[in-house]
């Protein structure tokens, strides 16, 4: 009898590789809470367990000790223990096992697509014994909208069941015809079951002709294997460690296997996981790196978001990367690798370059709803001109798992056909899944030049850029941001997250100034706590996209971020304001320009100061030439005058100076507005553009009170109610200020409802201007193409603009990043209630501010009002004065303005030398000369890239360097030889 059903003969072929078995003898210790190491492990109390018994409740670990005597016939062959931890097989997820062995070495990691562990050849009557750490991650149940709140449940039900535990043979005959029909799915060949072995020869002769065709294709597809591990998603930081461990080991095997195997990695952070808790591992992978086999990619201390980090942010996110990978392993990345971001930044490409990073590979915008992305390989141009060669894999996956299908995808679904023949292929399961497989290596072998399909290379992503990089002359150029379509909901889900890194953001920026000030080393405080926040960066982190206990660990983590930046602060401008001075007061400003504004003194008095830009001053109170004046319904500082209804919403806002209406009449400013929030998949990631269609307006009102009467400022509290939630507000305006600010208090308990605030503003303009990282891009307010009606939720930093020639309308926050302004309505997206992954995101309290600021001109009095906005003066008794850093632009200026139009992105000790680093931008979008100044005695100054390496001097005289600046310019200039070092 033979059988050629496809089904039939597959699972009579896996069940013939392992023709001879028998059972491993089982031991069993659970282990409730933190994981422990394998030298405490090995001397726990190990309890028979039988295969078939439960273990491991949800986040629980149970370590396994397997043992059993090889049988004294099977000596020379092959022998494998093939381990089955249970549960179900979805790739990444489920129950994960790393095997340690009876030395206390990490070998292998165990996953449903990872069961075969290769013992070798034995003589016979050798004792195998191994143990297993096995961790008891729980199965997402999604795709559901709400789920249950995954924290640890060490008391509860345990999840699976062991399914097989054995030795055994392995009949490599057999399993290479499974593998050619992995290949030839529909090709038709007769095997005995009663005699699978003796025939599998025959069978394989039947396939060989179909195998031995060869491709026609003239695109070549580059293959390398990858383990895509997110830092944390649907699991914490402390089980991302373990992945890691897991993946890597199943890697160090297969690259002893498969000599023309290649692994790359990303993600400087789980390498320093691996170095830290497990040396062993470490040390191969660094002799793999050495050897060209283990390929370190990205650059990047992790794959952050590109939407939200600072510009700061993502150029630490490139130093700390890339200076690991050449302090550990000597080797220089020059892509970034940010395959699952959730959408690419306009200022990206001039940090890469500015990092020695020439190339970007990603897969994600194949994931658009809307539009498809018309390359696969071009150049992609950012808002100051720099460029990246840019790749996206056609196969659009980075889990490849080597099938025919996503090989012929590669070659159908490239873009380049004409200008380019080369695409790459990432392979290798994620997220746990172990990477790469024995399977997909063989797959490999038979498919790299076969009919119909493309002809495939196993190789490094540096040898493919090489090739890419040298037929580039004719690709075509994408200027601007890369906006995923997708995802869009992540500029808002888990709101507090967001507003801690902006905190973290700033107070690590003060710290190194004021260090700098004081002559104080930090540095190696601080280093930590920027790999600390750099972390909270990675892309289901910051977003809001992952569990609850994800966040739990992140308010941990950017609390301690928070409290060493602070007494780094602290303890510099204490020595900066000196003891002497009786009972005054010193005026701290972090921002680039210099401030006279009202602020809240000790004593809780209010004054009106100056303080200089990045430098301090004695607290000397003016008066303001007009009075704040409050009334019912109104407030007026001399330059606004503002007024609110019954329901506590603005009717008008008139702009003294211009003589002009701010707000679009009849219309009212300051609308809460809250719609139905229900996205059919990817709760926290998605907002759907059906959700405009389900809106409900805000404008009752439960109590209006003047909370604040006082010639320097004005305050009047609104609280409204709704379903289970209550918004208090307190709406102020301070003297000389045009700047009307919204301080918010907001109970949140509502459930898949998307919460808004509207300004319908006297502006008309078809495009919108929004802050990024280094400047800022404008984008459409109408919808002529379908590119335009994707862009209805985007990404925003501290302010938003609409402005006609001459007038404008802007919309600041303190921690908030998604806009949407369409004509004449600015909206700021306030807060969300998804209910998958966490399903206490954003439930509970926030305290945010946004501001209104209408202007005159350009944009000089937005970019300094915002960053005012984000970086409260600070007051400190004491009487010191002085600056740290000016900045001028000689030729131009602005209301109380030094050096408008450039930011003042770093002032920090200089990483591995003496000196001190100076890192500013051009943010207005001109061209023109610039004047930078910092205070001490210096011998030289150079400009460098973003890793401090010179790149050539500059000019100065002594104290101030004269550089020419092209828009949204960024440059890095190192100060050299101090005439003292700073103190230890």
């Amino acid at each position: 009898m033979t059988t050629s059903d496809p089904i039939e003969l597959s699972e009579l072929l896996r069940a013939a590789i392992y023709p001879r078995r028998v059972p491993l003898e089982v031991g069993a210790h659970h282990l409730h809470g933190e994981p422990i190491t394998a030298v405490e492990a090995r001397a726990r109390e190990y309890l028979p367990f039988a295969v078939g018994e439960s273990w491991g409740a949800r986040w629980d670990t149970t370590w396994f000790r397997f043992r059993a005597a090889i049988p004294a016939d099977w000596a020379g062959a092959e022998v494998a223990a093939l381990i089955h931890l249970g549960g179900v097989e979805v790739v990444g997820f489920s129950a994960e096992g790393l095997i340690w062995d009876r030395d206390g070495r990490p070998v292998q990691g165990l996953h449903h697509r990872h069961r075969e562990f290769l013992v070798g050849r034995p003589d016979g009557g050798e004792v195998v014994e191994f143990y297993v750490e096995a961790a008891a991650n729980p199965t997402p149940p999604w795709p559901r909208a709400d789920w249950p709140l995954l924290e640890p449940d060490y008391a509860g039900a345990p999840q699976y069941r062991l399914q097989q535990a054995e030795l055994a043979t392995i009949d490599r005959e057999v399993a290479a015809l499974y593998l050619d029909l992995r290949v030839l799915p529909d090709e038709v060949v007769a095997v005995d079951p009663d005699d699978v072995a003796g025939t599998a020869r025959a069978a394989r002769a039947q396939l060989a002709p179909s195998l031995a065709k060869r491709s026609q294709s003239a695109h070549t597809v580059t293959a390398v294997g990858h383990a895509h591990i997110d830092s944390a998603w649907l699991w914490p930081v402390r089980e991302t460690k373990r992945k890691c461990a897991r993946t890597f080991a199943n890697q160090l095997r297969l690259l002893d296997r498969y000599p023309e195997h290649h692994f790359v990695c990303s993600q400087a952070v789980q390498y320093q996981w691996i170095k830290d808790g497990y040396p062993q591992l470490y040390e191969q992978i660094r002799k793999r790196v050495a050897d060209g086999r283990w390929e370190p990619v990205g650059g990047m201390w992790v794959e952050p978001d590109a939407n939200v980090p600072s510009g700061e942010s993502l150029v630490r996110q490139l130093v700390h990367g890339k200076r690991f990978f050449a302090d550990e392993f000597g080797v220089e990345t020059h892509e970034l690798w940010i395959p699952d971001v959730f959408g690419y930044s306009a200022a990206l490409p001039q940090i890469a370059v500015q990092a020695g990073v020439t190339a970007l590979i990603t897969q994600k915008m194949s994931w658009n709803d809307t539009n498809v992305f018309p390359h696969s390989t071009f150049w992609w141009e950012g808002h100051d001109g720099s460029r990246l060669l840019a790749h996206f894999p056609p196969a659009n996956t980075y889990n490849g798992d080597f099938s025919v299908r996503e090989l012929a995808d590669s070659q159908t679904h490239f873009r380049n056909h004409g200008r380019g023949d080369r695409s790459l292929y990432p392979f290798g399961y994620g997220d746990g899944g172990g990477g790469p497989t024995a399977a997909m290596l063989e797959s490999a072998r038979r498919l790299k030049d076969l009919e119909g399909l493309p002809r495939v290379e196993m190789g490094t992503v540096a040898a493919f850029l090489d090739e890419v990089r040298a037929g580039a002359d004719g690709l075509a150029t994408w200027v601007g941001e890369l906006y995923l379509e997708k995802h869009r909901g992540t500029l808002t889900t888990h709101a507090d997250v967001k507003r801690a890194n902006r905190r973290g953001e700033e107070a690590l920026r003060a710290a190194e100034m004021w260090t700098v000030a004081a002559g104080l080393d930090r540095r190696q405080i601080l280093d930590g706590a920027w790999k600390l926040l750099l972390l909270q960066q990675f892309h289901d982190i910051l977003p809001g996209s992952s569990i609850h206990w994800v966040y739990e660990d992140a308010a941990r983590d950017h609390a301690e971020v928070l409290q060493v930046a602070s007494s780094v602060v602290a303890e510099a401008q204490t020595a900066l304001a000196g003891k002497e001075g009786g009972d005054g007061s010193v005026v701290f400003n972090a921002a680039a320009h210099d401030r006279r504004e009202v602020v809240e003194l000790p004593d809780q008095q209010l004054a009106l100061v100056a303080a200089p830009a990045c430098g301090w001053a004695p607290v000397n109170a003016e008066q303001p030439a007009a009075a704040v004046r409050i009334g019912d319904g109104w407030i007026d500082n001399g330059r606004l005058r503002v007024e609110w209804d019954d329901h506590g919403l603005l009717t008008s806002v008139w702009d003294e100076a211009a003589g002009r209406e701010v707000l679009a009449a009849p219309e009212r400013g300051n609308l809460f507005q809250l719609h139905e929030d229900t996205p059919g998949h990817f709760d926290a990631w998605e907002v759907e553009r059906s959700y405009l269609d389900h809106v409900t307006d805000l404008a009752e009102v439960d109590a209006i009170e003047i909370v604040e009467r006082h010639p320097l400022r004005g305050g009047v509290r609104f609280v409204r109610r709704f379903g289970s939630s209550t918004i208090s507000q307190t709406m102020r305006l301070a003297a000389r200020s045009r700047r009307l600010e919204f301080h918010t208090d907001v109970d949140w308990h509502e459930r898949h409802r998307f919460l808004k605030v509207a300004f319908p503003v006297a502006i008309r303009s078809t495009r919108a201007t929004y802050q990024i990282q280094h400047g800022h891009i404008e984008r459409p307010t109408v919808e002529n193409t379908s590119w335009d009606e994707a862009r209805f939720e985007v990404c925003g930093h501290r302010w938003a603009d609409l402005s006609e020639t001459g007038y404008g309308v802007a919309l600041l926050n303190d921690g908030k990043y998604g806009y949407d302004i369409h004509g004449h309505i600015m909206r700021l997206s306030l807060l969300r209630a998804p209910g998958y992954p966490d399903p206490q995101a954003d439930q509970g309290r926030h305290h945010f501010a946004y501001a209104l600021l209408p202007h005159p001109g350009n944009l000089v009095e937005v970019i300094a009002s915002a960053e005012a906005f984000n970086l409260p003066l600070a007051i400190i008794p004491g009487a010191g004065t002085g600056r740290v850093v000016t900045v001028d632009r000689p030729g131009v200026s602005g209301p109380g303005v030094s050096g408008p139009g450039v930011s003042v992105e770093a002032v920090k000790w200089a990483d591995r030398s003496d000196g001190v680093v100076v890192r500013l931008c051009e943010v207005l979008g001109g061209r023109g000369p610039v004047e930078v100044t910092l205070e001490g005695s210096w011998t030289a100054v150079s400009r460098t890239d973003l890793l401090e390496r010179d790149l050539e001097p500059v000019d100065f005289d002594g104290r101030t360097v004269r550089l020419e600046l092209r828009p949204f310019e960024l440059v890095t200039l190192r100060w050299r030889q101090l005439a003292s070092s700073p103190a230890r």
